[in-house]
C-alpha cells in the first residue's frame, strides 16, 4: 500500500478522540490495486487497521480479535493465506474471528467456486467465514512475468475450476472486466460490527 493505513487510522481515531486500539486488521496481499481498494474501504467503514503482507509482520495479527484476509485467486488459493494457517500457533490465533476473502474473476454466488477456493487455501483452522469478492483485469497493466503466467492460468482454468467458471473467467479476462464494488464487502462488515454488540 502506497502510505500508511495505520498512521491514517490512527489519526481519525485521535481526531474523534478514540483512545482504544482498534479490535480488528486487515491483512492485503494483492499486487494489481483490487484487494487494496477493498481493504481501505474496509478501514474506511470498521476504523480497522491494515497491514501489506510480509512473513516478516504476519506476527502483528495476534493483537487483534478480528482478523479480515483480503487476497486475490490465483489457481483457486488466495495468495499467501495460507502462511497465516500454517503458523496458526505461532500467531496465537486460537478462538480469534478469522475471515478470509478471496478476490477473482468467477462468480462470488457460483458455490462450487467459492468450494474449490476454500479447499485450496488453507484448513479450516478458526475459519469462521471465507468470502469471493467480484475483482478486476486490465491486461495491459501487467507486468512482464505476469502476462505469461496469466495466459497460462487461462488455459489451465478448466482443470482449476470447471468448464463454467473458466468459461466466466476467459470471458470477463477478454473485456478487461472491472467488478469491484464496495456493496460486496457489506456482510464482512455486518460480521464484524456484531463482534461489537
Amino acid at each position: 500500500m502506497a502510505r500508511n493505513p495505520n498512521r491514517e487510522a490512527g489519526r481519525r481515531r485521535a481526531e474523534n478522540e478514540e483512545n482504544v486500539r482498534p479490535d480488528t486488521i486487515t491483512v492485503c496481499s494483492g499486487k494489481y490495486g483490487s484487494s487494496e481498494q477493498y481493504t481501505r474501504w474496509l478501514i474506511d467503514r470498521l476504523g480497522c487497521d491494515a497491514i501489506q503482507f510480509d512473513k516478516r509482520n504476519l506476527g502483528y495479527v495476534s493483537l487483534y480479535r478480528n482478523i479480515i484476509w483480503v487476497g486475490p485467486i490465483k489457481d483457486a488459493e488466495i495468495r499467501g493465506v495460507n502462511l497465516m494457517w500454517q503458523n496458526h500457533h505461532n500467531f496465537g490465533l486460537e478462538g480469534k474471528k478469522i475471515i478470509v476473502c478471496g478476490v477473482g474473476l468467477g462468480d462470488p454466488s457460483n458455490e462450487d467456486y467459492l468450494n474449490k477456493v476454500m479447499a485450496r487455501s488453507g484448513s479450516n483452522q478458526g475459519l469462521n467465514s471465507c468470502y469471493i469478492l467480484p475483482g478486476r483485469i486490465d491486461r495491459s497493466s501487467l507486468r512482464r512475468l505476469d502476462g505469461p503466467q496469466f495466459d497460462k492460468f487461462l488455459v489451465d482454468a478448466a482443470r482449476i475450476y470447471g468448464e463454467e467458471t473458466a468459461a466466466l473467467i476467459n470471458e470477463r479476462a477478454a473485456e478487461n472486466y472491472n467488478g469491484v464494488d464496495a456493496s460486496a464487502l457489506d456482510p464482512i462488515v455486518d460480521e464484524i460490527l456484531a463482534t461489537r454488540l
